[in-house]
């Protein structure tokens, strides 16, 4: 198996359109496997303060154009085993904690991730994350904010024909955490 490591920088500027567009290009730019050698490619798409967020692919499910996010440096408890990929359920539970843990707080990263979720320029949503104080939950605000915004590329790519990010968007909505 070839393991490929790369960059992916998100150009600023971008709607969702041209944000799954990019990332496709992307993808499309991957050497194909053979019957004697698979091919991997995991993507650095985050530098946060404490840790890197990756996309990994090819995944488990075989999706084509699916991906994980993952960290090199954190295990969130899967249902068989632990994993480096947080699920849905992961990010739920650690935005409760969060939000829980300081409201106040709290309701500037729903905000963020709502900038997120629009496809607001985030350089300024992270050095605005990375001064909030919510030491709770799996992951810091920045981490966790860059995390969602992965998981709305990668339900753009995998359900651009259904509801996309939206789904997502609503389930948080519908948990009361924006």
């Amino acid at each position: 198996m070839a393991l490929h490591t790369e960059r992916l920088d998100l150009p600023s500027g971008l709607d969702r359109a041209e944000i799954r567009r990019f990332v496709i290009n992307v993808f499309l730019d991957e050497l194909p496997g053979d019957i004697n050698e698979s091919q991997r490619y995991e993507y650095i798409v985050e530098e946060c303060e404490n840790r890197d967020i990756i996309i990994a692919r090819q995944t488990q499910l075989n999706k084509g154009m699916d991906f994980r996010i993952q960290f090199r440096d954190i295990y969130f408890q899967g249902r068989t085993r632990r994993t480096r990929s947080p699920s849905h359920q992961h990010i739920v539970e650690d935005l409760t904690e969060k939000k829980n843990y300081d409201e106040a707080a709290y309701a500037l990263l729903a905000e963020k991730i709502t900038s997120i979720y629009n496809c607001e320029n985030d350089s300024q949503i992270t050095e605005d994350l990375r001064s909030l104080d919510l030491p709770v939950g799996y992951l810091l605000p920045e981490e966790i904010c860059l995390t969602l915004k992965w998981l709305f590329i990668e339900q753009d790519i995998t359900y651009w024909g259904y509801s996309g990010r939206a789904k997502l968007y609503n389930y948080l909505v519908s948990c009361e955490l924006l």
